[in-house]
């Protein structure tokens, strides 16, 4: 005899009961809440708590709810026209573990919808705000339900009422904990489990139900706008990872009201200059929190691809426990897709599963990655590697945040609306085709339509209808797509158009991602007219038409290198469950079909068709290739290098690059330039006649014939000058020229600062320079360096260097650097102002002088300890820079216990003039140094010399 076992006794949806006791209990709000006004007007929560709960109707109708499979598509179906209203009765659900206050103001806020009132909006401060005054009242409202309850603040131990609910919460902890205890109101569970009579076999099957609401509204952030007030107005605080280009005013300064906190777009006219100011989206969220009394916790973190790695994750959780965030307490993710991602994964993992809310600042994170459940990481160079499914309780996309964002960043988020269109939506597909390749990239969809002028566009509201009409086809369509599939248990799934290969060779490629879509998906056009035959040439053009239309990439150059591609393809199928699954538009655009089988030299011959097509048919704008395609056209961090070197390796190491899902496949030849040019360097050494240690004693023994033993055995003496030595350098220009060859490129805030210090006719030789820049980058980067102190900036070089080694090691980069004289401070100023925004930002200059400036640091026993101290300043104060560093006079050091001081110039005791007082004082701080014995050092012969010093 088997056994059965049910988890759950909810009742069962009546529609006409349900129907008709919500119209019912919507009316009797309103009486209670007419009930508890007083003269002025003012509600008093705690007459109108006592009338709502104790009024029968109301009474039955929460109780009732709380019984009801409220996450159920019956449900669902039952209140599909009326979409607030659901939103609010899934909340409602959870009465009993809602504070008294919240549960009045859902219920208000439900009646005052329903009432179809032009003027639907309800006061959410006048539920919330703390009376001070009336601290008996707060001693209800305040509680949970249940608490309220259990501690006779509503009604009295022998009343009716207070009976009742005593009893509905024993019932509730059997037939469904949800309603009771719920770990957060946004997800339930269920199951069905069925075993043989001694249980030596079990089968079940076990689910997780959650909710989610979309919203594409504008103005989320202005004052009236209750989205974000409803959720954490009852919580009293906001936790908020925040992308930190949202901090700069670079990328997202523009005018809001100072009344309203609505950011100006659309074109609309400003009357009087004084009721606005710039600002940036971060300082619009502060103003709109505390504007709503809401305290908020802000973790700023990179929105760069380049950052999006596990260990961005691991800081996120990390910072997360230490603000004691709990289960049901969603956090909030500002920003773009990678934060999106990211901040999204760390909170899938975080206590297993914390709820969090995405308010989208890019068109990415509004219709895609935003709304998406699939969170994740990149990894070993491939694209979304590591993840977990974890979409967000409520996703709010709103325009009005789009019209600062950089145009490349406009252009690159369209591709993910392209790939619905084509597989999903035709006339989605159509309108892009009206005003996308014109207007949509311009206009920053339809946010800016100052742009408009001239355009010949006479109907500006019908085209800031299709932008809206775009936004919500696209949302719509990927809904349609995604959330029946939720946790991707099959592969049909047409919003993958265009993820084929593309994650494969995006990182290593260091493009955008909507443009590696926007590649995959014109390659998949190809194959589905070519290979599969389900479109014809016609619309595969066209496809790739609007594609190229919209300034987006149908080629990169990367995609000629088959050995990568070939390795996407089997990281594809190993993702997709053992099949590739390629979804290509299949019939009709908008219509979408799979492609399972295809051998990797078909693939190839197809590639190099396509390329031949998009790049030389003259059918295609700039050959087929895009605008702003890379990462650095957009000013973020390149990932190539790091990415490119992951996939090299994984495809050294797998002698196997090839797929099928037949019997079909043949044995791919190797085709690969660098693979051929790395096998023609190994015949090479190969063919080389002499091994290694045959070749040091034939030929580097006559070159070392007056070699002298290179290992110190005792502590030089001291002596009261450095040797004579006759050149002015270390090194003869050749050996400079080679080693700056060999060497990483500057990059381009290392080269702002070299032509800003020419065009102020600074003497630019003090700079630090290619060699020594990049030095000091990779050094900050191997120790991780988090605080640095620049003794001498000149104009930065340095400074800026040791910032972005920092950032490389993923720390929150903080460099002090300090500069006496003023003319040089301002070009340095300059320089840091042009930089990119999360190097300036980790850069504080200090015109001062130094000594003092360190004395007052090291005066302080709460002060800054460094973990890298660079001196370059006057060589006359060596001396001191380093005993101050070391702690001296019995103050407290500057350098942290494991820090490094780096002392440049100190082979300048040997280059400059014998006359020169800085030679004798380099020379006695290298004495100094080398003396004591709390450190050990080393010269480096790096241009001018740099003495590396470390405590024992």
């Amino acid at each position: 005899m088997s056994k059965q076992i049910n988890y759950y006794e909810l009742d069962q949806l009546d529609s006409k009961v349900f129907q008709d006791l919500l119209s019912r209990s919507i009316g009797q709000t309103k009486l209670s809440l007419n009930e508890a006004k007083n003269e002025g007007g003012q509600v008093s929560l705690d007459k109108l708590a006592i009338s709502i709960f104790g009024d029968e109707t109301l009474s039955e109708f929460l109780l009732l709810l709380a019984r009801l499979p409220v996450f159920s598509n019956d449900f669902e179906i039952l209140m599909k026209d009326e979409l607030d209203v659901l939103q609010i009765l899934k909340k409602l659900k959870f009465f009993i573990n809602l504070k008294v206050r919240e549960t009045i103001y859902l219920l208000v806020k439900m009646s005052t919808i329903s009432s179809n009132a032009a003027n639907n909006s309800v006061d959410v401060a006048q539920y919330f705000a703390v009376d001070p005054n009336n601290p008996q009242v707060e001693a209800i409202v305040d509680l949970k339900f249940k608490n309220a309850i259990s501690q006779q603040l509503l009604f009295n131990a022998d009343s009716s009422q207070q009976i009742m609910y005593l009893s509905e919460f024993e019932r509730l902890e059997k037939i469904d904990p949800h309603a009771i205890y719920p770990t957060s109101i946004y997800r339930q569970s269920d199951g069905y489990t069925v075993a043989s009579e001694n249980c030596s076999k079990i089968e079940a099957v076990m689910s997780t139900t959650l909710t989610t609401s979309i919203r594409i509204s504008s103005h989320v952030l202005g004052y009236e706008s209750t989205h974000l007030a409803d959720i954490y107005r009852p919580l009293g605080r906001c936790v908020i990872i925040l992308d930190d280009k949202l901090m700069d005013p670079t990328y997202t300064n523009g005018l809001v009201g100072i009344t309203t906190n609505h950011r100006v777009v659309l074109g609309m006219a400003l009357e009087g200059g004084e009721n606005f100011e710039k600002i940036t989206i971060a300082e619009q969220i502060n103003r709109y929190f505390a504007f709503h009394q809401v305290e908020i916790e802000v973790l700023v973190r990179s929105g760069n691809e380049a950052d999006k790695d596990i260990e961005n994750v691991q800081k996120i959780l990390i910072e997360l426990k230490k603000l004691g965030v709990m289960r049901h307490e969603p956090v909030l993710v500002v920003g773009g897709g990678v934060i999106a991602d990211i901040a999204g994964f760390a909170c899938a993992l975080f206590h297993r599963n914390t709820p969090y809310v995405m308010l989208a600042t890019s068109i990415v994170a509004g219709i895609d990655a935003g709304p998406s459940p699939r969170t994740c990481c990149d990894g070993q160079g491939y694209k979304n590697a590591f993840g977990a499914f974890h979409p967000p309780v409520v996703t709010l996309t709103d325009r009005t945040l789009w019209r600062t964002m950089h145009s490349g960043m406009i252009r690159h988020g369209i591709a993910e609306i392209v790939k619905m269109a084509v597989v999903e939506n035709r006339e989605l597909f159509e309108l892009l085709e009206k005003v996308g390749p014109k207007y949509l990239v311009k206009t920053k969809f339809g946010t800016d339509l100052e742009s408009l002028e001239g355009s010949g566009i006479t109907d500006v509201k019908a085209f800031n209808d299709d932008c809206e009409r775009i936004v919500g086809l696209a949302m719509e369509s990927y809904v349609r797509a995604e959330y029946g599939n939720l946790w991707e248990t099959h592969q049909c799934r047409p919003h993958a158009y265009g993820h084929t290969w593309s994650p494969g060779y995006e990182l290593p490629a260091g493009i955008l991602h909507g443009h590696a879509v926007a590649t995959c998906m014109g390659f998949g056009a190809y194959l589905s007219w070519k290979h599969c035959g389900w479109i014809d040439e016609a619309q595969c053009v066209r496809i790739c038409k609007l594609i190229n239309n919209l300034e987006l990439s149908l080629w990169h150059d990367i995609m000629d290198d088959k050995e990568i591609f070939h390795s996407c393809t089997k990281k594809m199928v190993q993702k997709r469950g053992g099949n590739l699954a390629a979804p290509l538009p299949r019939g009709e655009i908008g219509e979408c079909g799979y492609m399972n089988d295809i051998t990797d030299d078909e693939l190839g011959m197809y590639l190099d068709e396509y390329k031949e097509l998009v790049t030389k048919s003259g059918i295609f704008a700039r050959n087929g290739y895009g605008v702003e395609v890379h990462l650095a056209d957009v000013g973020l961090g390149e990932t190539c290098h790091e990415a490119l070197a992951h996939v090299r390796a994984e495809i050294a190491t797998d002698g196997q690059h090839s797929f099928c899902n037949d019997d079909k496949c043949s044995d791919k030849k190797k085709q690969d330039v660098n693979y051929m040019m790395v096998e023609e360097e190994k015949k090479d050494m190969c063919s080389n006649e002499l091994s290694y240690n045959e070749w040091i004693k034939s030929v580097q023994a006559d070159r070392n014939s007056e070699w002298n033993y290179n290992v110190s055995f005792e502590r030089a003496p001291n002596t009261s000058e450095p040797p004579h030595y006759p050149q002015n350098t270390l090194f003869n220009e050749l050996t400079e020229e080679y080693a700056t060859a060999q060497t990483s490129v500057s990059s381009s805030n290392v080269q702002t600062a070299a032509k800003i210090t020419s065009e102020e006719q600074l003497f630019a030789p003090c700079m630090v320079g290619t060699l020594e820049s990049q030095f000091l980058k990779m050094f900050a980067k191997s120790v991780k360096a988090e605080r640095v102190l620049d003794i001498g900036t000149f104009t930065g070089m340095s400074a800026i260097a040791f910032a972005e080694g920092s950032l490389a090691a993923k720390m929150p980069a903080v460099v002090d650097t300090l500069e006496f004289d003023k003319t040089t401070s301002i070009a340095a100023q300059k320089i840091f102002d042009n930089c990119e925004p999360q190097v300036k930002n980790a850069i504080k200059l200090h015109c001062t002088n130094a000594v003092d400036w360190m004395r007052t640091c090291a005066d302080d026993p709460n002060g800054t300890s460094f973990d890298i101290i660079f001196i370059d300043a006057d060589k006359d104060n060596y001396t001191q820079y380093y005993e101050l560093a070391m702690g001296a006079d019995g103050r407290r050091p500057l350098l942290a216990e494991d820090g490094v001081i780096l002392a440049d110039n100190s082979l300048c005791a040997l280059l400059y003039d014998t006359d020169d007082s800085r030679r004798v004082a380099l020379h006695h701080f290298n004495q100094v140094v080398k003396d004591d014995d709390r450190v050990e050092q080393v010269v480096l012969t790096m241009r001018e010399g740099i003495t590396m010093i470390s405590r024992k």
